[in-house]
């Protein structure tokens, strides 16, 4: 048995470089004479690695030995070989032992020998930051995340603190200009300083992964940055908000309203305490902000996209939407129309026989329309802490093996700037409910105003008065395709008529 100090790749490798081996103790009944001997071994090798690190060539081809004391012993193509494995360690910095955080401490104490294996190094968290104390091996413990500011003595920084401006962002500008490799879960940050991190990560040679920031588990930024990297991206859209997601799914499924299923979802974990951010769409919008700018190469522009959200949801419409075959759920979309990019966030109708309409619960579905992969639809865990983790520790991966690329797929020099297609220039159909007053008339008055605006009514349903004594009904109209300024200025005069007691609920209808 033959103990070497080289360090060589692992793996079935076809064509591998030759490898250069020292023997530190040769066997006495082989060779005579010598304790250190170098031979070079080529053609296709078999390794095995063990759980101590040792890695076993099992080799009976060896085509070439660079040592003739070797060649002459006939027996020398079948030695199995110890490699004496050094491998390298990575030091890892976690600011943040949240849910996100938690989760990837949770999956490394787990999966640790293994992940270290198919990294090919060591992992070593060096030090953490949280706000409570937690039961972590590690070097360093800082109770504040900005003590991290006078800290050097790491690799990789793993922020998932959160939060566009404040700690989150002072710590990765400061590892970036470290030299530091970044891994955040900060879809936040990214929306609003994207552009400025890119500069400073190529400034400064560094990797910065953020798989976790968008839709949790599915690998969307690995597909658009490299999978469809020679594709033309014609047009992204889906759910890129899990909470929101089981809130309208739920409400429907239960006949219950928005408040209660928001409380459960709180209970449940799906929601946090403030969940402002998941049910005004904006955490959808600081996604669907970053997708854009990698899908077009744009830089982002946030402040150029239209939100809505689903606070204001009521279970009537998700009832009469199921009976119009349609499902409610809130979309982002991002699209490239005629040069201009179009950036919507919103719930709208969808049929419900389509992939999305049957993306539940806290899932989230994503679908890439490009010019030669055709149609891409993605499924699965948009948040949590495993799923989240995973797509960090995908990243830490990237690291490892020098898989460096920009920030949104091009040199941050090569981000153009956007001309933002606006809300009242898209034109499309509508789902329409009339809180009216059950009376003759009402529909010749709606009538009217649509036909001064150039709308058609594709279709009507009137609800039975449920008070006898207040008389109010609903009706729900869906129209053809028409341009929303339009719309905007019908259902302005419409909502001033005597006979409509609230303001109409309108909802966009999408072909997805």
């Amino acid at each position: 048995m033959l103990l070497v100090n080289s360090v060589i790749n692992f793996g079935r490798c076809v064509s591998p470089p030759s490898v250069c081996i020292e023997i530190q103790n040769s066997d006495e009944s082989s060779f005579h004479g010598n304790n250190s001997l170098t031979f070079t071994v080529s053609g296709t090798q078999h390794f095995s690695i063990a759980s101590n690190g040792d890695l076993t060539a099992t080799d009976t081809s060896i085509s070439s030995i660079s040592d003739e004391r070797l060649k002459k012993d006939k027996y020398y193509s079948n030695y199995y070989i110890n490699f004496k494995i050094t491998m390298d360690t990575l030091k890892i910095l976690i600011a943040g032992l949240g849910t996100v955080g938690g989760g990837v401490v949770e999956i490394l104490k787990k999966n640790k020998t293994i992940f270290e294996q198919k990294l090919k190094k060591k992992i070593k968290i060096v030090g953490v930051a949280s706000r409570r104390k937690v039961n972590i091996s590690s070097q360093y413990y800082f109770k504040d995340a900005i003590e991290i500011l006078n800290f050097e003595d790491y690799d990789i920084l793993i922020e998932t603190i959160g939060g566009s401006d404040g700690v989150a962002k002072k710590i990765i500008f400061d590892a970036l200009k470290k030299g530091k490799n970044i891994i955040t879960a900060n879809k936040a940050l990214l929306s609003k300083h994207g552009h400025e991190i890119a500069k400073l990560a190529e400034k400064n040679n560094c990797f910065i992964g953020y798989e976790a920031a968008i839709a949790g588990g599915i690998p969307l930024v690995c597909i658009l940055k490299n999978f469809l990297a020679s594709n033309s991206v014609k047009k992204v859209y889906g759910i890129l908000n899990g909470t929101s997601n089981f809130i309208l799914s739920k409400m429907l499924e239960t006949k219950q309203d928005f408040a209660k299923i928001l409380e459960d979802a709180k209970n449940l974990g799906y929601a946090e305490a403030d969940p402002t951010f998941d049910i005004n769409g904006l955490d959808t919008a600081h996604k669907l902000s970053i997708i854009t700018s990698i899908a077009f190469s744009r830089k982002i522009d946030f402040s150029s996209i239209y939100v809505a959200g689903i606070e204001n949801v009521e279970l009537t419409d998700l009832e009469f939407a199921e009976i119009l075959g349609y499902k409610i759920k809130l979309i982002g979309l991002t699209q490239n129309v005629h040069s201009k990019i179009q950036q919507f966030v919103y719930p709208c109708l969808i049929d419900k026989r389509s992939e999305i309409a049957n993306v539940n619960n806290v899932l989230n579905g994503i679908i890439i329309e490009s010019d030669s992969d055709g149609r891409i639809f993605l499924q699965g865990e948009g948040a949590g802490a495993l799923p989240t983790a995973t797509s960090i520790l995908s990243d830490l991966e990237k690291i490892s093996n020098q898989i460096h690329s920009s920030l949104f797929g091009v040199c941050s020099n090569k981000l153009v700037n956007s001309t933002a297609f606006k809300i009242d220039d898209r034109e499309g159909s509508f789902y329409l409910r009339f809180i009216t007053i059950d009376k003759p008339g009402v529909i010749a008055d709606i009538s009217k105003e649509f036909k001064k605006n150039k709308i058609s009514m594709k279709s009507m349903l009137q609800e039975d008065p449920k008070n006898k004594k207040i008389k109010l009904v609903n009706i729900v109209v869906t129209t053809h395709a028409c341009k929303e300024k339009s719309m905007r200025k019908a259902l302005k005069t419409i909502d001033k008529l005597s006979v409509i007691k609230k303001k109409t609920v309108i909802y966009r209808i999408e072909n997805l």
